[in-house]
C-alpha cells in the first residue's frame, strides 16, 4: 500500500459517490410507518447492516443498530487505507469516538442504565475497543470506571480522576464532561502544534470543534443569568471562564467571556460575533429562535449545517492531503445522523415539514 494519500483517497472519493442525496433522505422521510423505511434501507449501501439487525431487533432500535455497526466499519476500513503519518492523523480524527464512548459511559452510570443499553450508542473505532468498552459499561458507578480507567493508564483518567465525586456524593455529569473535553482536546493540539501541513489541517479543525462547544456555553449563559451565582459558589469566580474549553479555538475564551458580560442577552451576544467565522450560522439561528422556535438547539444545529458545509470543502482542498479524509468522516457521520433522525421521526409520527429543516444536506 504507498505511503502517502493517492491510495486511500481514491478509495474515499469512491466511497463519497455513494452516500446518500438529499432525494434519498425525502424519499425515506416520506414513508408511513418505520416498517416501510427499513425496507428503503434494504436498497441502499445500509442493506447489509440491516439485513443483520433484524435478526435481532426491530423498529427503531434495528436501525440505529445498523446505523452504529455500518459507521463502525466503515471508519475501521477507511483507517486501513493508510499507514504511516496519514494514518497516525486519521486516528487523531478518529479520537473523537474515544471521547464520545466515555461520555456515553458517564451519562448511562449518571442514569443507571443498563450495560446493553450503553454499547447499543458507543461506536468503538478509536484506541477503546469494543470488549474495553464493555467492561468499563459494566462497572458499578463512576469511581469505578475512573478507577479502571487508571489501571489502564487511558489518557483521560487523571482529568477525570481530579474531578471525580467523593464518596457518598452525587456525580456532577457536567464537569466530568468538561474535565473529558478539554483533556482530549489539550491532548490533540499538543501533539499537532509543530508540524507539516497536514498536521496544521487537523489542528484548524479540533479549533473549530473547541469554537463550538465554547459558542454553545456561552449562549447557555448569556440566556440563563440565574446561573452566574452557580458559578460563583462553584469556582469562586465572578465569570464563567472556568466553563470553557481551553486553550480556545479561533475564538479566544477571554473574548467570549468579555461579551457576555457587554452583550447582556442573547441578541447582544449574536450580534457581537457577527464578524466572525460563525456569524451567518448564529444569525441563523437567531432568525428560528426569534420565529417561535425558542430553543438553544437551533443555534447548535445551524453550528452543525455550518460545520457541515466546511466538510464538504475539504474535497477541494488538496486532492493528497489529509483534508480528503477529513471531510469524508464529517459527511459520514452526518448521514448516520440524518438516518436516525428520519427513522425517529416516522416511528413517532412526527411533522415531516419540521423534521426537513433539521436535516443536514452536504
Amino acid at each position: 500500500m504507498p505511503s502517502g494519500y493517492d491510495y486511500g483517497n481514491a478509495r474515499l472519493r469512491a466511497m463519497r459517490s455513494r452516500l446518500l442525496t438529499a432525494a434519498d433522505y425525502y424519499d425515506l422521510l416520506a414513508k408511513a410507518t418505520i416498517e416501510e423505511v427499513i425496507t428503503a434501507l434494504t436498497e441502499t449501501p445500509y442493506k447489509e447492516d440491516i439485513e443483520l439487525a433484524l435478526t435481532r431487533l426491530v423498529g427503531v432500535a434495528c436501525v440505529f443498530e445498523a446505523m452504529r455497526a455500518n459507521l463502525t466499519r466503515t471508519l475501521r476500513q477507511l483507517r486501513d487505507f493508510f499507514e504511516g503519518e496519514p494514518r497516525r492523523l486519521v486516528d487523531l480524527l478518529l479520537q473523537r469516538w474515544d471521547r464520545h464512548n466515555l461520555l456515553t459511559i458517564l451519562r448511562g452510570q449518571s442514569q443507571e442504565l443498563t450495560p446493553e443499553t450503553v454499547l447499543a450508542t458507543v461506536v468503538p473505532v478509536g484506541q477503546l475497543d469494543e470488549v474495553s468498552l464493555r467492561e468499563l459499561a459494566r462497572q458499578p458507578g463512576f469511581r469505578a470506571v475512573i478507577e479502571l480507567m487508571s489501571t489502564w493508564r487511558l489518557p483521560y483518567a487523571g482529568a477525570l480522576r481530579r474531578v471525580q465525586p467523593r464518596i457518598g456524593t452525587l456525580p456532577d455529569l457536567d464537569q466530568l464532561e468538561l474535565a473529558l473535553n478539554r483533556a482530549h482536546y489539550a491532548s490533540l493540539q499538543e501533539q499537532l502544534h509543530q508540524g507539516n501541513g497536514n498536521k496544521a489541517i487537523v489542528l484548524e479543525q479540533f479549533q473549530t470543534e473547541i469554537d463550538l462547544a465554547n459558542l454553545l456555553t456561552g449562549l447557555r449563559l448569556v440566556r440563563r443569568p440565574d446561573l452566574v451565582p452557580l458559578v460563583q459558589q462553584r469556582y469562586n469566580t465572578g465569570n464563567g471562564h472556568p466553563l470553557f474549553i481551553e486553550p480556545g479555538g479561533h475564538l479566544p475564551v477571554q473574548h467570549l467571556v468579555e461579551l457576555i458580560t457587554q452583550a447582556g442577552n442573547l441578541e447582544g451576544f449574536v450580534h457581537g460575533l457577527n464578524n466572525t467565522r460563525y456569524g451567518a450560522a448564529l444569525a441563523a439561528g437567531w432568525q428560528r429562535y426569534q420565529a417561535g422556535e425558542g430553543r438553544l438547539a437551533v443555534f447548535e444545529r445551524e453550528l452543525e449545517r455550518w460545520q457541515a458545509h466546511q466538510f464538504v470543502a475539504m474535497f477541494n482542498r488538496n486532492p493528497l492531503s489529509i483534508a480528503v479524509p477529513m471531510g469524508y468522516i464529517g459527511c459520514k457521520a452526518i448521514e448516520v445522523a440524518n438516518l436516525r433522525l428520519i427513522a425517529q421521526a416516522v416511528a413517532l409520527g412526527l411533522k415531516r415539514d419540521d423534521v426537513r429543516q433539521e436535516l443536514i444536506i452536504v
